[in-house]
């Protein structure tokens, strides 16, 4: 410091500076900072220089604020490849502490939220997949006897809407989706469809029994009227394409069957066997059925019709008439009132005549009903009788006693039940008044004489 002030040069700046800053005897602490000036390289500045330096000097010593300087051009922005992906976050994240998660919720409880919407979406997705597939596949269901007509003009989407409807699948859109992806669709034929009660049928088997190309079962529905016989019920269940009348026979007479309890008394081997229990119904058969199936169909509905209540009727029966009829003795009296009776009504007291008789069989030991010898010349040998056949015939009731070997007809349920709960009366006789088109009953053989002379006969 000595050298300086010594130095000519020096104290020639040391003298400018005073004219402009004043004597040297301001404090220290508000004169100007010689060394910042000579770090600058200013020797003698002009007087902005001078000033800017001044300024700048003060502002550092005093904390004033600096002078507004001119902002510098902005620059463009680095490539995008320099920009650091976790700043970058960082800045749009803004101020979130570091412990936030999704929308300013922690991360704790963020994962937990997202954990249980992926758990959710998959179990969604995986319950749809399985119970399409199980649909699909015909997974877990039941047989179920169902008949599906497709009319003209109906569209695959009516088809599926219709096997939804009868329970045989339970999403029609994804049926019409396999059969058009299948391109199956396009074989299925218009008519009648049914599906059998003792198969399950996936997508692609419904396809396939209604098309030309598969396995269609078509039915046909036939009415059985009251009184017919086996012989007329074989042959037209025959007429109707259901069964030929041979097989039904044949297995009438010798095919397997269920343990049904109101056949134990029954001898098989004849054809017509069964005649009694062939229940007449409406019912509803494959085309080109098996005979076993049938026949069981019949005995089945006889199975479901004869209810607890006819039970009952038929032990009280029993105990009023003080016989031991057996269920094929009252089925074979219910099918010989089924023959006579010109209405329900009146089967009550017809059934009566021939209970009478059975219990009085001193006094009237024949049945004289002319049903039981027709049904031998018409149905059961299907032909003319000689003399002495029809006198030896087991359907005489005119020269046997007591019922005839087997039912005459199959009974429907009005007659059964007149089987079963025969009228209380006293008569033993009728005979049939054609200008009233009902039966006269009489007590006495009389009587009957008498009625039979007036109706002309």
């Amino acid at each position: 410091m000595d050298n300086e002030k010594n130095n000519p040069a020096s104290n020639q700046d040391d003298n400018w500076l005073d004219s402009i800053l004043g004597p040297r005897n301001v404090p220290k602490e508000l004169a100007v900072d010689e060394a910042a000036v000579r770090a600058a390289g200013l020797v003698r500045p002009d007087d902005a220089e001078l000033e800017r330096i001044v300024q700048e000097t003060m502002a550092e010593n005093w904390g004033e604020p600096e002078p507004e300087r001119e902002m510098p051009k902005k620059q463009p922005a680095p490539p995008a490849q320099n920009v650091d992906p976790q700043s970058l976050w960082q800045r749009i994240r803004g101020n979130k502490k570091s412990g936030d998660g999704l929308w300013g919720i922690p991360h704790l409880i963020s994962t937990a939220i997202w954990l249980i919407l992926i758990l959710a979406i998959g179990i969604s997705l995986g319950r749809l997949l399985w119970v399409s597939a199980a649909d699909l596949l015909a997974l877990g269901k039941t047989p179920m006897e169902v008949t599906i007509t497709v009319e003209e003009g109906d569209t695959i989407d009516d088809i599926g809407e219709k096997l939804e409807k009868t329970g045989l699948i339970r999403y029609g859109k994804l049926f019409s989706l396999f059969a058009e992806l299948t391109g199956k669709g396009e074989n299925i034929k218009t008519g009648s469809v049914t599906f059998s009660g003792k198969l399950v049928y996936d997508y692609n088997a419904l396809v396939n029994a209604m098309s030309y190309k598969g396995s269609a079962i078509v039915t046909v529905e036939v009415m059985i009227p009251e009184g017919y016989s086996c012989a007329q019920i074989f042959k037209l269940l025959e007429e109707k394409g259901v069964c030929k009348a041979s097989e039904l026979e044949a297995y009438a007479a010798n095919g397997e069957l269920e343990d049904y309890w109101f056949l134990r008394d029954v001898e098989r081997g004849h054809k017509y066997c069964l005649e009694g229990f062939m229940f007449p119904d409406t019912y509803e058969f494959y085309l080109n059925d098996k005979p076993g199936r049938v026949i069981e169909k019949f005995l089945d509905d006889f199975d479901y019709r004869f209810t607890d209540r006819m039970l009952a009727k038929y032990t009280a029966l029993n105990q009023k008439l003080g016989l031991n009829l057996s269920i094929r003795e009252v089925v074979i009296m219910a099918s010989i009132v089924e023959k006579e009776k010109a209405n329900n009504l009146e089967g009550y007291s017809i059934a009566s005549v021939f209970y009478n008789r059975l219990t009085h069989s001193a006094s009237y030991p024949y049945l004289n009903s002319d049903a039981t010898l027709l049904y031998d010349v018409n149905y059961y040998t299907g032909r003319d009788l000689t003399p002495a056949e029809r006198t030896a015939s087991p359907f005489n009731t005119y020269t046997h006693t007591g019922l005839p070997k087997a039912p005459i007809a199959n009974p429907g349920l009005g007659s059964l039940d007149a089987a079963l709960a025969p009228e209380d009366t006293g008569y033993y006789f009728f005979i049939f008044d054609k200008g009233a088109n009902k039966h006269r009953f009489s007590t006495n053989l009389s009587d009957h004489e008498k009625l039979a002379k007036e109706l002309g006969y």
